[in-house]
């Protein structure tokens, strides 16, 4: 029987070429679509999933209240990892995690070679016992134990010892907080699992300058740079012993955060959450990749929407087709065919052109793998063969698929009474144009919304892009100063940057905007107590910095070179920052600015108030910023204003003047405006997603507009001779054709652009600095939608308006 039914299948599809090619191509692009969702959202899903007891493992986290302001981090004080075992028999074992502040990469360093190298962490020598990695070399349980170990990535050690083993090799670790010599105890492999962890190597704790100046540190208030794990034990409550940290917090805390102007509890994060469903700001210190929830969510609704107009295309033609295949339904009635088993037949044919269709969804997702790796920035396969674990969702695929485009089909055409057809009184009935009717409506509710929303994107990524931030970021290449030697003769290399005529201006920082500033405190005016104060951010830079970054004076004046005083008592504030002191912009200057810190008050006196800028991306509202300008060095960042005529032999020269400086040190750079976009790499993502998908979605719903305008024409095809005879122009019939899936078409618009309007202001609630809704892009995306829905009707509609009369009006 089932053999049967694929005869059937195939020889209904090659009878009918044009209406299979549009229903098998409709349903590929949204199976491909499908395909490269689902192994996208799977890659996501399986972040932090292989850790041995994964279930029981925890990250500490801190909330922190400033006035009426609560932020979340990830991160906690440093004594807390062996405080919550030692007090909570829950807790079976903790450990803490660290990247070294202000250093962006290390200096490598072994016999004769030296290179950068992103990612180290400081870690605990418990590290490897609360989570998972894979060892090649080297045992995970005590490769730590003592200081000066380290444990590198198989990338790691293939560039450095190629095929050699890395165990006992010593390397040279220099970085602004020393040089250090660490011996090598271990090798993981970096590929083999997904982590929200991104690490290249790990470093003992208690290692020279970093366990010196914060591992061994009692401050509970401040200092809020460690990444605590746990691992609980088994019938251990979670929740129970996260209800106990306020209380227990008390006890070590007393009121240094009271005094230092703020309050702060711990929380716990399940490890499985923390890369998709963290409460933490990913912006506080994140220690590698973050994921978001709400953006699978996103794709998963795209691709069910996409394929969903794919299927309402396959039974609308279907259903078009009804009275076509009516005489062989009839047929097969009179000779005993039950409906159950013309059910079975339609449904079949449905599944043939389904799997198909999969075959070519398998070619088209390959096809567009690389754009959609590049927009997510991933490395993601879609082999079958190769990723298993894709397979048993490209099954339910089909099955929904299969079952969601035939089943009403196959309900209406097995429906069909022998007696209606053969006295060719069948027709179709209202219900069922109806119903045919409202899929295209629905099909264009997705993809006009799917138009306004892109638009909208488009125009706040406009809005960002071209917003004022109060500071200069074109043209500017930024030099990392990796180690104590370079920050120690970034004067020296100022010097002979500015050799170079091309080279306008050149500043030296500790942060510049758009990275994570580790340097916040709760800052107090005149009359001010701590409590009273205003949280901010402090830099320290140099005078050139802050007139290369052309940042605007609202009154008083910038940092002199001319006077050195400015290097102990004096700061420069942005006018966030004064108004939260109690001053106006104006009133500001000779001001005091204060903070506290281990019971020590210490003073300085604002000289300059700076026009409020964006150092932080658009989704934050400004906060208070103060800069110090410090003649000790410590810093990190040489930042060079450039003309940008001839960018290639700029650098070459740049790398010259570095390498006369630094001749030990490889050369490093990058652009500032490129790192600025990287805070809005997930929008721009967003941006590039919505825009693929509208594209998708309008394809295939044309395919099936063109489809029901073909069956259409066809079955006017007599009216249409009569009224060509009558005198109708082909204008007059194409109107004929069109009005009615017009008339849908705007009916779509309707109903779309209050649901687009809610959820685009819901999107836009994301940046605390936004565009206000436009208006105008409802409409355009309306008037998009009918101009591309008429061309695609259009063009079959004036094919059948230019038909000879004659010839329709033979045809029986």
């Amino acid at each position: 029987m089932w053999l049967n039914y694929l005869k059937i299948a195939f020889r209904n599809l090659l009878k009918n070429k044009a209406f299979a090619g549009i229903n098998i191509l409709g349903l590929a692009m949204g199976l491909a679509c499908c395909l490269l969702i689902v192994t996208y959202i799977l890659d996501a899903v399986s972040y932090d999933s292989h850790h041995k007891d994964g279930d029981h493992i925890y990250r500490v986290g801190t909330e922190f209240t400033f006035g009426e302001n609560a932020t979340k981090t990830g991160s906690t004080p440093s004594p807390l990892a062996r405080a919550i075992k030692e007090d909570f028999p829950e807790v079976l074992e903790s450990a803490r995690l660290v990247q070294a502040p202000q250093v962006e990469k290390y200096l490598i360093r072994y016999e004769e070679e030296a290179f950068y190298e992103t990612s180290g962490m400081h870690v605990d020598s418990t590290y490897f016992q609360v989570l998972t990695y894979r060892f090649l070399e080297g045992d995970a349980k005590h490769c730590l134990d003592a200081p000066f170990q380290a444990v590198i990535s198989d990338e790691m050690s293939r560039k450095l010892f190629g095929q050699a083993s890395a165990i006992g090799k010593t390397l040279k670790v220099e970085s602004l907080w020393g040089e250090e010599t660490f011996k090598v105890t271990g090798v993981f492999e970096k590929g083999a699992y997904k982590s929200h962890i991104e690490a290249n190597f790990f470093m003992s704790a208690m290692s020279g300058g970093m366990g010196a100046r914060f591992y061994r540190t009692t401050e509970w208030a401040g200092n809020n740079l460690f990444f605590t794990y746990i691992k609980l034990r088994p019938d251990a409550d979670p929740e129970a012993l996260e209800a106990k940290l306020p209380e227990w917090l008390d006890g070590y805390l007393g009121n240094q955060a009271e005094q230092m102007g703020f309050s702060k509890v711990h929380f716990l994060e399940p490890l499985k959450d923390i890369y998709l469903k963290s409460e933490a700001d990913s912006s506080f210190a994140a220690i590698g990749p973050s994921g978001d929830i709400t953006y699978l969510y996103l794709l998963g609704s795209l691709a069910i929407f996409i394929l969903l107009i794919a299927c309402i295309n396959f039974m609308n033609l279907t259903t078009a087709k009804a009275t076509i295949r009516a005489h062989e339904v009839g047929i097969r009635k009179v000779v005993g065919a039950t409906r159950r088993a013309l059910l079975g037949q339609f449904m079949t044919e449905t599944l043939v052109f389904t799997l198909i269709a999969v075959v070519i969804a398998h070619g088209l997702s390959e096809l567009a793998l690389p754009y959609f790796n590049r927009l997510f920035g991933a490395s993601m396969e879609v082999d079958l063969w190769t990723n298993m674990h894709i397979l048993p969702w490209m099954l339910l695929f089909i099955l929904f698929t299969t079952f969601l485009a035939g089943f009403y089909p196959a309900i209406y055409l097995s429906s069909f009474r022998p007696v209606s057809i053969f006295k060719g009184t069948l027709g179709q009935k209202l219900s069922v144009r109806q119903m045919r009717k409202g899929l295209v409506v629905l099909q264009f509710i997705i993809s006009i919304a799917l138009i306004q929303g892109a638009l909208v994107i488009n125009e706040q990524m406009e809005y960002v892009k071209n917003t004022n931030l109060g500071f200069d970021a074109s043209t500017k290449i930024i030099l990392p100063l990796s180690s104590n030697e370079a920050a120690d003769k970034y004067k020296s290399l100022k010097q002979e940057l500015l050799k170079d005529a091309r080279i306008r201006e050149v500043g030296a920082t500790t942060h510049y905007p758009g990275i994570y500033n580790i340097n916040d405190m709760i800052l107090f005016g005149e009359g001010q107590a701590a409590r009273d104060g205003r949280h901010a951010f402090t830099t320290y830079a140099e005078p050139d910095y802050l007139d290369m970054m052309d940042f605007e004076l609202v009154s008083g004046r910038k940092f002199s070179k001319d006077r050195v005083a400015d290097t102990m008592v004096s700061t420069v504030v942005n006018e966030t920052l004064a108004k939260g002191l109690g001053y106006t912009p104006e009133t500001a200057i000779g001001k005091p600015m204060s903070f506290e810190w281990q019971g020590q008050r210490v003073d300085y006196t604002i000289i300059g108030v700076l026009k409020d800028f964006h150092h932080e991306s658009l989704h934050q509202e400004i906060d208070g910023y103060g800069f110090f300008w410090s003649l000790n060095g410590g810093l990190s960042y040489l930042i060079a204003e450039v003309e940008s005529s001839d960018l290639s032999g700029l650098l070459t020269s740049m790398e010259k003047s570095w390498q006369q400086v630094n001749p030990d040190e490889p050369f490093a750079y990058h652009f500032f405006d490129e790192n600025l976009e990287k805070s809005y790499l997930p929008d721009l993502r967003i941006s590039g997603l919505i825009r693929w998908g509208t594209g998708l979605a309008i394809l295939i719903s044309c395919l099936g507009l063109l489809g029901l305008a073909t069956f259409a024409a066809e079955r006017r095809m007599k009216e249409i001779g009569v009224r060509k005879v009558l005198g109708a122009s082909v204008e007059n019939i194409v109107g004929l054709l069109s009005r009615e899936f017009i008339i849908l078409i705007v009916i779509a618009l309707v109903i779309s652009t209050p649901l687009a309007w809610y959820a685009m202001t819901q999107w836009l609630q994301n940046f605390h600095y936004h565009i206000d809704m436009p208006w105008w892009v409802f409409l355009v995306a309306g008037i998009l939608a009918i101009l591309v829905a008429a061309a695609t009707i259009s063009w079959q509609a004036i094919q059948a308006a230019r038909s000879n009369p004659v010839k329709a009006l033979r045809m029986d």
